[in-house]
């Protein structure tokens, strides 16, 4: 057989390949354009592919292995195959060929990516969130496979399907977003839910099952909140702050629970006189008078009313916002202490 037969042979085949691969609407127009320039193009075949390289380049800042996946693949096959038949100096129409082929299956998934933005920008928003709070990273196989199916849009689009990839779209769009509240939830709950597993392996629903209910309702009143608001960004830091601060607490006093649940008789004064230390700090660093005397009931009443009296004091020339804010601080860390101490009592 002679080499130009064989050649034949290959370009026929390489054609068929080609079909085969890329059966697109737009490829036989494609093909026909590119062998008419490269018939009349005064470009030599180096230059030819050197341009082909550019436009491929191109292609990876605009994203076509994204947008227009079924294109770009066809540009870089014929760009190799051209690059292999200028390294072993083949037939300069051949070559030339080929890198316009490349350069034509380029700008043609350019345009595509056009159709894409227009006929998909509802889920390509949807995606940027994706991107933005990293659910990728939180949730990568989830996130992979979303990618998945919006790339089977894209291929519709490329098979100019546009209405049955809009049609389509709306699956998806609700796929997206339930991952885009996964992702909210494991951002701003991540250290929450930690908080709830510790004091769950503490045995805290058992011991402490008010306490632990509060908790729960407040874990799923805050993810109901993110599931119907997922993008109001500044009451779920709220919500989630004061959920991880209710699990804190959960987590504190079933560590506190389980010592008293846990402790030797002989261990139990020390438990005691521990809770009384608590109280005890409190009142030297207020310069206040000794008072284990009285009932550590009786003690957080008085430190309590003592510390509101100062705060009252220091604070006169300050905003009323300012003197509340204080006093509901202090009075929430005496709260935790009397808490303390009424399961303290019960036990």
């Amino acid at each position: 057989m002679r080499m130009s037969s064989i050649k034949s042979l290959f370009l026929f085949v390489f054609i068929l390949s080609l079909s085969a691969c890329a059966s697109l609407p737009d490829q036989q127009n494609l093909n026909l354009r590119a062998e008419q320039i490269a018939q009349t193009s005064s470009k030599s075949s180096q230059s030819l592919l050197q341009q082909a390289k550019r436009k491929l380049q191109k292609s990876h800042t605009e994203s076509l292995a994204f947008y227009a996946p079924t294109y770009l693949e066809q540009a870089q096959l014929c760009y190799n195959d051209a690059s292999m038949q200028y390294k072993q100096k083949e037939q300069d129409s051949e070559i030339k060929l080929n890198a316009q082929r490349s350069i034509e299956w380029v700008e043609a998934g350019l345009r595509n990516k056009k159709m894409v933005l227009e006929y998909l920008s509802a889920s390509l928003a949807n995606r940027k969130v994706l991107i933005d709070i990293k659910a990728d990273k939180h949730f990568p196989d989830d996130f992979k496979k979303i990618t998945a199916q919006q790339i089977k849009l894209i291929k519709q689009i490329e098979q100019r399907q546009e209405v049955k990839a809009q049609k389509d779209e709306k699956a998806l769009i609700v796929s997206m977003q339930a991952l885009e509240v996964a992702t909210i939830g494991q951002v701003y709950l991540k250290k929450s839910y930690l908080m709830l597993k510790q004091a769950q392996a503490l045995d805290a629903q058992k011991y402490l099952p008010r306490t632990y209910l509060e908790a729960t309702v407040q874990l799923k009143s805050t993810e109901e909140f993110i599931h119907q608001n997922p993008r109001d960004k500044k009451n779920i830091q709220g919500l989630a702050k004061d959920s991880l601060f209710i699990t804190e607490r959960l987590f504190s006093l079933a560590r506190f629970a389980q010592k008293i649940q846990t402790a030797k008789e002989s261990t139990l004064e020390a438990l005691i006189l521990k809770q009384e230390q608590l109280f005890e700090r409190i009142a030297q660093s207020l310069n206040y008078q000794d008072i284990r005397n009285l009932s550590l009931e009786d003690q957080s009443l008085l430190l309590s009313q003592y510390g509101e009296n100062l705060n009252a004091n220091k604070y006169a020339k300050t905003s009323n916002t300012q003197n509340k804010a204080e006093l509901e601080k202090w009075k929430r860390k005496v709260a935790l202490l009397q808490a303390e101490v009424r399961r303290l009592k019960i036990q």
